[in-house]
């Protein structure tokens, strides 16, 4: 008997993993416009416990362009 068609693990998406990708989306977009760095490094190691250092220097350098053109610092 031919097992059921799936879509590959990739392309899967569960409720919990959708709501908590939005979830972080909505905390980063108000952490650039009011918080500190200190606030996202937490936010993103909530989301991504095993995050490596040069991944999270990388989106520590995004954040910080993100905060100076949000701010009008740049």
């Amino acid at each position: 008997m031919a097992g059921r068609w799936r879509p590959p693990r990739e392309d899967r998406t569960d409720a919990d993993t959708i709501r908590r990708k939005n979830e972080l989306r909505e905390k980063l977009l108000e952490i650039v416009e009011y918080g500190t760095e200190e606030d996202f490094v937490l936010a993103v190691k909530s989301y991504k416990p095993d995050i490596g250092k040069a991944e999270l220097r990388e989106l520590i350098m995004q954040f910080r362009d993100a905060v100076r053109e949000k701010r009008g610092l740049s």
